[in-house]
């Protein structure tokens, strides 16, 4: 804390996940730093932001880099990038079992921005490859300009600890000397805007093809099929993250696909409900390439032990058995004033009417179609009726 990375950048706080808010002149910015073998002048996180803003990607949408710099270090040489001072993430508005729910109008609005930054991105020809709620919250410009002093006054002093090896021994260069507690998501209640702007661009690159050294990384909750089984990417593994990212949004907090630690025939038979058509399974070992790539253009999915089918006229069952399953009665424990972004404690909204929920689930079953090629493009997604009706 205090470090000066440079001669205009004073570190001052932690916010979380390599990125800490920092001081230089006269007003707050976010500071990544990237790790050491993610670091060089191609980066997609400081080439793409600077391509899409080239292209009139609107900066309502876009986390711009505003300066970089690098820092050699024990572990190599770091780049750092400097962009404006940012909220906590949707996800981790999201998930607090403990608070309310984001309003129903914000949670509409939020879907809404989202997709039209996916179009813009789209349609200035690249891809993003890891769109999530990960995406940010945009502060109140005030907050711009608040002094170090101002800081500390309304989010606390930094609580740090030192870090201390089992040995008991002096902590290396290559580790860090203390540790910083992050921010609390909670403390940003009152200083958002209700506006959202898209981050993490490491995955992202120019269409039609990704890099030959290309790996997918985005969460599995939010894998496509083909770029689960194929290592696939494309536009159409966009939309499929999108719809996952709505569903999450859009009075749930919670994924569509429960996929962490599952295995691949759990996945394939949860997303056999949100299929184009009805999708046979086959034995197979799971070696034959070859065949694993035909039966999947064939739209076959491919397991080692046989699945029960899901029937697609369950689809409709299924999505509102998520919606309804979510317990009011538990929210309404929470704070009575949880700040302006939720619900009030005392004015929990009801669920969405069948009405809603049917259209709602004809846009996510376009969007979520197993095989790339059946499923619609971000175009046809922002001109969806559940968009124009509804957001």
């Amino acid at each position: 804390m205090g470090l000066y990375t440079n001669l205009d950048w004073s570190i001052i706080y932690y916010l979380a996940s390599s990125t800490s808010t920092v001081q230089g002149s006269g007003k707050l910015v976010t500071l990544k730093v990237l790790r050491a073998d993610a670091s060089n002048a191609d980066s997609p996180d400081l080439v793409i932001p600077k391509l899409l803003q080239r292209t009139g990607l609107p900066d309502a949408y876009l986390r711009t880099i505003e300066d970089h710099f690098v820092v050699d270090g024990p572990n190599g040489s770091h780049d750092f990038l400097v962009s404006a001072f940012s909220g906590p993430s949707i996800q981790a508005m999201l998930y607090r079992p403990d608070r309310p729910r984001l309003r129903a109008a914000l949670a509409r609005k939020i879907a809404a921005q989202a997709a039209c930054a996916m179009e813009h991105i789209h349609r200035a020809g690249f891809v993003h490859g890891d769109f999530t709620t990960s995406n940010l919250f945009r502060l109140k410009d005030k907050v711009m300009k608040w002094s170090d002093n101002k800081v500390y006054t309304y989010f606390g002093s930094p609580i740090m600890d030192e870090v201390r090896t089992c040995s008991g021994q002096l902590v290396g260069p290559h580790a860090p000397s203390e540790l910083v507690e992050a921010i609390g998501h909670d403390a940003f209640a009152n200083i958002l805007k209700e506006n959202i702007i898209v981050i993490d661009f490491g995955q992202s690159y120019r269409a039609p093809d990704p890099p030959k050294s290309y790996e997918p990384a985005t969460l599995v909750d939010y894998m496509s099929p083909e770029t689960r089984f194929e290592k696939r990417v494309g536009p159409e593994a966009d939309v499929w993250q999108l719809g996952c990212a709505t569903f999450e949004i859009i009075r749930t907090g919670r994924p569509l696909f429960d996929y962490f630690f599952s295995a691949d025939s759990y996945i394939l038979s949860q997303a056999n409900a949100f299929k184009g058509r009805e999708i046979s399974f086959e034995e197979t070992d799971g070696r034959n390439k070859a065949k694993r790539r035909h039966l999947f253009e064939s739209g076959y999915a491919v397991t080692k032990n046989e699945i029960d089918e899901t029937p697609a006229s369950t689809m409709f069952e299924e999505i509102k058995t998520k919606i309804d399953s979510i317990d009011l009665s538990k929210r309404r424990n929470g704070p009575a004033d949880p700040g302006p972004m939720c619900e009030k404690s005392d004015k929990i909204e009801e669920n969405m009417d069948e009405k809603e929920v049917k259209l709602w689930m004809d846009l996510l079953e376009k969007m979520l179609r197993y095989r790339p090629g059946d499923r619609i493009g971000i175009r046809e997604v922002v001109n969806h009726p559940w968009f124009k009706e509804h957001c």
